[in-house]
């Protein structure tokens, strides 16, 4: 006996195939990791990429079923080709291992292949210009937190907090690398970079500006700005 979730999932999906402009269909998102037929299976949300042939190059759709929330993202031909080739982080980052539904054309394999290399690649690459650019902007940010370093208030922790991610989002900036989610930005970046993982440890602690500084110019050291100089304390 097929679970709940899962006669309702096929139920949605059997009426996205009816649709003669589908041409296929993705399960991504967290169910993609789960076997929707188990009866014990936990989920109450499913994420669905379909490829249809529409004007617009995205039609997003959220809607509940049966108390199953179903978010489903429609691309055409267009719009694919537009976030691949763009390296769009959501698109590619989910279509690396996606679970194929449905292909009416057996353009999938070939697709998520292609979305894997994409990913692996990485994000583009900031010029010279806008990596000073970068730079520059967080230096003034910083710079005028340290005028309320001696008050040590809600506002002054507040804004430190909001720099410190300033310069970690940099960080994977600036070294092509691919910007986690918020809730996940401190994890992966423990397992990118230790050393500067601890460094931000340190700011947790007393939220001293001179540490928040050494963050800042471990990440940007080796960037040139016009100043051509670091922030001191």
């Amino acid at each position: 006996m097929k679970s709940k979730i899962y006669e309702i999932y096929k139920e949605e999906v059997k009426n996205i195939i009816k649709n003669e402009n589908t041409q296929a269909i993705f399960l991504v998102g967290s169910a993609k990791s789960y076997d929707l037929s188990l009866e014990d299976t936990k989920i109450n949300d499913i994420d669905i990429f379909v490829f249809s042939n529409q004007d617009k190059n995205q039609i997003r759709i959220i809607k509940e079923v049966q108390g199953i929330e179903f978010d489903i993202n429609y691309f055409s031909k267009d719009g694919v080709k537009y976030f691949v080739n763009s390296k769009e982080y959501f698109f590619l980052n989910e279509m690396k291992d996606a679970k194929i539904v449905y292909d009416k054309n057996n353009i999938s394999e070939s697709l998520i292949s292609l979305c894997k290399s994409k990913y692996t690649e990485g994000p583009n690459g900031l010029s010279k210009e806008e990596k000073s650019f970068l730079k520059s902007e967080i230096e003034s940010k910083i710079q005028r937190l340290r005028i309320k370093e001696a008050y040590q208030n809600y506002e002054y922790e507040f804004l430190t907090n909001l720099y410190l991610k300033d310069i970690i989002v940099g960080y994977f900036s600036i070294n092509n690398k691919w910007i986690p989610k918020d809730k996940k930005l401190i994890k992966t970046l423990k397992k990118e970079n230790e050393e500067l993982f601890n460094l931000i440890q340190n700011i947790y602690k007393n939220y001293r500006y001179e540490d928040l500084v050494n963050v800042y110019n471990y990440v940007f050291d080796n960037i040139q700005i016009s100043k051509n100089m670091k922030i001191t304390y």
